[in-house]
């Protein structure tokens, strides 16, 4: 707001750099798009546009490098994802237009709609997140190990085929569960290490609920912790019935799930691991360095959800 009241009052004016992934979500939101900078244009601001070329997070360095002191991704989780990693650590400020199909990020922060998204660039405060890091690459939500890997891989391969993306999603999730991919893997958090044979291994960028209406979001993104979740042995059933549980918001107590945090996370494994990153797998050698570093990252949020720092 203040920022805002600045550029009216003759001061200096806040410059936002737009950065559109149009291969996000599964609508064309160019009128969106359009929409959004022309609000901002009304209220007095400075508005650029970086084309994505296939790249967000060079667009975004960018717009850093040409002065914006905010840079909006308008994409999904993907999208948002690079453009964090281009604004980490930097001067510049992160913004979020939800063009993706989930948007877990932006509703984390209480951004489910584009009109929140506007309050946030039109007169949001800054709010300072974490980021989560695994070998020098960046995540936003989660990263992970074993099974939703590989389900991302299948996704993509039934895609290519023709088939749609939620029936493929589903497909690939039905394949994965009764190919289900164990990995022997020891792992170090804080101090403490264990060998341990699991189908997967989470790890978000802060504390996951596991319980409740709330199972799957985030209450806070700033508590400067490495939410792990991993399974013990369990088979196709076991997996089916933690799948069942998640969605019921009573996975917290079974049996055959460990769940901690850590501020450091090691992950061992002789040859190489495809290894998620905020829906994105690469393949990476071992070991996995985990780390998260505390409130790195400025990000406009709508008014009514920027709490005071504890």
């Amino acid at each position: 707001m203040g920022d805002e009241m600045a550029g009216h009052c003759g001061g200096p004016m806040r410059r936002y750099g737009f950065v559109l992934n149009r291969k996000s979500g599964a609508v064309d939101r160019n009128t969106d798009f359009r929409e959004s900078q022309a609000r901002l244009r009304a209220a007095g601001f400075d508005v650029r546009e970086f084309e994505c070329g296939g790249n967000p997070r060079l667009s975004a360095l960018m717009a850093v490098a040409e002065g914006c002191d905010v840079v909006v991704a308008c994409g999904g989780d993907g999208t948002v994802n690079a453009v964090a990693s281009a604004v980490h650590r930097t001067a510049a400020t992160l913004g979020v237009l939800p063009f993706g199909t989930l948007n877990h990020f932006a509703k984390d922060l209480g951004i489910s709609t584009l009109e929140a998204a506007m309050q946030a660039l039109l007169h949001g405060p800054e709010r300072t997140v974490d980021a989560g890091f695994v070998n020098g690459h960046i995540f936003l939500n989660n990263s992970g190990v074993g099974a939703y890997p590989a389900m991302v891989r299948e996704r993509e391969r039934v895609r290519r085929a023709g088939i749609p993306k939620w029936p493929a999603f589903l497909l690939a999730c039905l394949r994965t569960l009764f190919r289900m991919p164990f990995q022997r893997l020891r792992i170090e958090a804080d101090g403490r290490s264990v060998s341990r044979t699991t189908p997967f291994v989470f790890i978000g960028n802060n504390v996951y609920a596991l319980a409740g209406k709330s199972t799957g979001t985030r209450s806070r993104l700033d508590q400067g912790v490495l939410g792990v979740c991993s399974a013990v042995r369990v088979g196709a059933f076991g997996m089916l019935r933690l799948a069942v549980r998640t969605m019921l918001g009573t996975v917290r107590d079974d049996r055959d799930l460990v769940a901690f945090t850590a501020r450091q996370l090691t992950i061992r494994r002789k040859r190489p691991l495809h290894v998620s990153l905020d829906g994105e797998v690469i393949r990476m050698k071992g070991p996995l360095q985990y780390s998260i570093d505390p409130r790195s990252i400025r990000v406009l949020v709508p008014p009514a959800t920027a709490p005071e720092p504890k």
